[in-house]
């Protein structure tokens, strides 16, 4: 069964080399929960019920249902806990908890109480409580199919009294376990966040809106990124601000795997949605807040700045500076040295003049009087930072400017 999981690429390749050493392919990159879009933790959720069910069916049992255990590679969800399988031999799933509080009860709270399921992570890293989530609901929580869930206080162990605990029948186990399964089958159905797209958000429509590009811009832009990641053949692009994905896809069309990066949980749903995405591990974090590590001694897992850390053989900052050294208040200097951190030797940047129509925007949003760089002294800042200028481009309009920069230094 773990070779067929294997084949199908829903369980990390591993090999067990003796009786104390199992090893496993490492995957290059690793996001957490709490940088997924909900389709992502849907996504994680849906193969983790399907390893459980089958697993049942042959006579063996999930021990944990964390969506830590999931990891995801190329952006498809692959389960990486290897040691998390044992006999079946209780008609209770003691997961079956951990299951809810990881992925259904956070979907459920972003349907209903619009708290992103990565948001849910960050403050509950065992998942949603199941008496946090009873309060959020309030009364109507009776009125759902996920009423067994957060009905009455869950037991010490933190698992839903109602779930899994009701004896059908001593003999018969798997019956049991079966129709328990196609129950929390029912319930994750409910919650399943492609009923919700396009998920609104603030820059969700961004690639239709964008009245600050003419099409010649765009076509300029599009041409020049293919191009540079064709005759680059970076093994890892990292896409920062990446919206939902349009370079991205152009990157990944190269052969890299991209690792793309936006603050907007819409714009990434969308992204992960689109068929096309195939290669790229989406993330959603806000680049003027990025997390530092989880778990014990915050150690655990790897905060998201350490696992950027030079992981890209080409790092994109498309359409971005605006964004942080105005939007965000980040000092120039900061940014390109952020960028410095992330790659292993490529930057594309796009350079913004400061009478672009973005940078008047963004000034009058927040009462901005002091002047945006020049893009001459943007470039100086990234060279300062130990790049050297490889090619320009500008784009037709004038006011852009695309620059290939190298690591020097």
């Amino acid at each position: 069964m773990a070779r067929r999981w294997c084949e199908r690429g829903d369980l990390v390749d591993f090999e067990i080399l003796d009786d104390r050493t199992v090893t496993a392919r490492r995957v290059p990159f690793v996001s957490l929960p709490a940088e997924w879009s909900d389709l992502q933790l849907f996504q994680a959720a849906e193969l983790t019920l399907r390893l459980q069910c089958e697993a049942v069916a042959a006579g063996h049992d999930l021990k944990d249902a964390s969506a830590w255990n999931v990891i995801f590679d190329g952006g498809r969800p692959v389960f990486c806990d290897l040691l998390s399988f044992e006999p079946l031999t209780d008609k209770r799933w003691w997961a079956a908890g951990q299951f809810a509080r990881h992925f259904i009860l956070p979907l459920l709270l972003s349907s209903k109480r619009g708290l992103p399921a990565y948001k849910a992570f960050q403050a509950w890293r065992d998942g949603v409580p199941h008496d946090v989530a009873r309060r959020m609901l309030g009364a109507g929580r009776f009125l759902t199919r996920y009423w067994p869930l957060v009905a009455s206080a869950p037991t010490p162990a933190g698992r839903p009294a109602a779930v899994g605990l009701a004896v059908v029948s001593a003999d018969d186990i798997r019956r049991f376990r079966t129709g328990l399964d196609q129950s929390l089958g029912w319930m994750l159905r409910g919650v399943d966040p492609r009923r919700r797209l396009p998920d609104p958000s603030a820059w969700g429509n961004y690639v239709a809106e964008r009245g600050h590009y003419a099409d010649t811009d765009l076509d300029v832009k599009r041409d020049c990124i293919a191009r540079w990641a064709r005759n680059l053949a970076p093994a890892q692009v990292l896409d920062l601000g990446c919206n939902s994905g349009e370079f991205s896809r152009l990157a990944a069309a190269s052969g890299a795997r991209v690792i793309a990066v936006d603050l907007d949980h819409g714009a990434i749903s969308r992204g992960v949605a689109d068929p096309a995405s195939q290669g790229i591990d989406f993330l959603v974090a806000p680049l003027d807040d990025l997390r530092g590590g989880f778990g014990w001694g915050a150690a655990e897992h790897a905060g998201l700045p350490a696992r950027l850390l030079r992981q890209a053989d080409l790092t994109m900052m498309l359409a971005l500076l605006h964004h942080l050294v105005l939007g965000a208040s980040i000092p120039l200097a900061a940014v390109a040295q952020f960028a410095a951190d992330c790659t292993k030797r490529w930057l594309v940047v796009e350079l913004i003049a400061p009478q672009d129509v973005q940078i008047g925007f963004i000034q009058a949003q927040r009462n901005r009087r002091d002047p945006f760089p020049t893009i001459e002294e943007q470039e100086a800042a990234f060279m300062a930072a130990g790049f050297a200028v490889n090619e320009r481009q500008v784009l037709p309009a004038g006011n852009r400017t695309l620059v290939l920069l190298e690591r020097v230094a």
